[in-house]
């Protein structure tokens, strides 16, 4: 333990610890954590990567906590700044190895606590101005370090380091926040994180209420033991607004639109998204949108689906698995913070149906067709009326099923195609898509239809990849009601009138995919 006082860089000496850590113990965190991780085999290296662990000033004085791993290299080295997912902090087996997996790779990495969270002073602001002043504090951080921990870092210029960011969630969504402030960001790698927090939220107006429940219990317990950590009472205050009106407030949409990626026009960052097929929060139509958002505006980018996210998923995915993105990881930092010639598939998907990974130019496939599927040729006839459950009688869903009249692969975003008429002032529709009964992906997507009588409307649900036999059924369920949201409290029932209502899915014959 090395004992010194503050210097003019808002460092903290006296809490700095610096130990020489093997690269196996990166390994057994990652297998600790289900697979989250560094790729290669355990034991099989000795690489040494050594780490400081600090306190930093913050622009308004807040204490940061964070850690500095130093790679073995000498020279000037690349940097990758990182925080955490929300709840959590950035000595958890999610972060420490990623960082490891960095530093080996010749990066100086700078993990923290996000404000309000673990170590790091402050209240917790949902990634808002404050959050991205301490990233660009941290920068700034980067850019002086010259020596002092054993680390050069590598500059574009005065204040200016060469620096990408890494992280998942929480950690997704800073850094476009940062990326949007601050041009000395030369990529990022956001992984399983937002392109708008009202659609993640309360997609289509109906309040994801799980989901809300789930993540505003988790900030306040990681929080709760520290006195000088606490997440904001407005987060509170909109939960509490949110289950009592059965809507978002108003302010608390302002406040996600700020914090979206989807309310950014000047991104220009070099991009890699990560995100899971199975992910319920965030679902992969996010990771979609911000692709064709940037692909938009000319941001360099790439996208890669795999099986996980913010779903049980997660901690099944296999090691090696783990070690391809996180290879691809470095790859894309590599040619945009170090600078060099290598190369990221535009397009990687996971087919867990086969275990394999394919790699595509676009998404979806440029082979890929819209294929119509009519309601009333559902086996449900020409109408059915859905309501809530008060009575044993009543019908809370209906399925429309068809029958696949070849081998074809699923891949892209669903649009249903919805007449229904509503019975008293709004409803609130359930849509899944079944493969043979089960649950494609784990998806759903609920509609608010605000207004009595005919409502004509179109739902785009969440982009999914699925093989399908010939034979083989498809289904979608329409229902008035799910356990992760917020039902109707007005309705007296919907008739969905199936002779003018249709499904639309993206598809493509599956030889077409065997032959890749």
């Amino acid at each position: 333990m090395t004992e010194q006082t503050s210097d003019q860089s808002g460092v903290s000496g006296s809490e700095i610890d610096r130990r020489t850590v093997l690269q196996s113990t990166a390994t057994a965190a990652a297998v600790a954590a289900g697979g989250v991780g560094v790729s290669g085999t355990a034991g099989a290296t000795t690489t040494t990567v050594d780490f400081e662990r600090m306190t930093i000033e913050s622009y308004d004085g807040t204490e940061l906590g964070a850690t500095l791993y130093v790679p073995a290299e000498s020279g000037p080295r690349p940097s990758v700044l990182m925080t955490h997912g929300w709840g959590a902090f950035r000595q958890s087996p999610i972060t420490v190895p990623k960082a490891l997996e960095y530093a080996k790779n010749g990066y100086a990495v700078l993990t923290y606590d996000s404000r309000g969270f673990s170590s790091s002073e402050g209240t917790v602001g949902l990634n808002g101005p404050r959050e991205t002043k301490d990233a660009q504090r941290l920068i700034d951080f980067l850019a002086n370090e010259t020596g002092q921990y054993g680390v050069d870092v590598a500059l574009d210029g005065p204040d200016n380091p060469r620096v990408g960011m890494d992280g998942i969630s929480y950690a997704g969504g800073i850094q476009f926040q940062v990326a949007a402030a601050d041009d000395r960001l030369n990529a990022m790698v956001p992984r399983i994180t937002w392109n708008d927090l009202e659609y993640s939220l309360a997609p289509n107006g109906v309040v994801k209420s799980g989901w809300l429940s789930a993540l505003l219990g988790l900030g306040e317990v990681n929080t709760l033991f520290d006195g000088d950590a606490q997440v904001t009472d407005k987060l509170t205050e909109w939960y509490t607004d949110a289950i009592a009106d059965n809507q978002v407030p108003d302010d608390a949409l302002r406040a996600f639109e700020q914090r979206s990626v989807a309310d950014k026009s000047t991104i220009d960052t070099p991009t890699f998204l990560m995100q899971g097929w199975t992910d319920s929060l965030f679902n992969p139509t996010e990771a979609l949108r911000t692709y064709r958002q940037l692909q938009d505006a000319g941001t360099e980018s790439r996208l890669l689906f795999y099986e996980g996210g913010h779903d049980l998923n997660e901690l099944t995915v296999e090691f090696s698995d783990r070690g391809r993105m996180n290879d691809h990881a470095v790859r894309w930092m590599d040619q945009h913070v170090r600078g060099q010639n290598t190369e990221v598939a535009q397009v990687s998907n996971y087919l867990d149906q086969r275990d394999r990974w394919r790699e595509d130019e676009q998404f979806p496939p440029a082979d890929s067709t819209v294929e119509t599927y009519e309601l009333a040729n559902g086996g449900e006839g020409a109408s059915a009326e859905i309501e809530q459950g008060w009575a044993w009688f009543t019908d809370e869903a209906v399925t429309y099923e068809w029958s696949a009249d070849e081998d074809i692969e699923l891949i892209g975003e669903p649009e249903i195609e919805l007449s229904v008429d509503v019975e008293g002032p709004e409803a609130r529709l359930f849509f899944e898509l079944f493969h043979d009964g089960d649950n494609i992906n784990g998806m759903d997507q609920p509609m608010l239809l605000d207004g009595s009588g005919r409502n004509e409307v179109s739902v785009t649900y969440p982009a999914i990849q699925e093989f399908v036999n010939e034979g083989d059924s498809i289904g979608l369920e329409i229902s008035v009601t799910n356990t992760w949201y917020l039902d109707s409290r007005t309705s007296d029932g919907t008739t969905i009138d199936a002779t003018n209502s249709r499904l639309h899915l993206p598809q493509r014959p599956d030889a077409n995919a065997q032959e890749e």
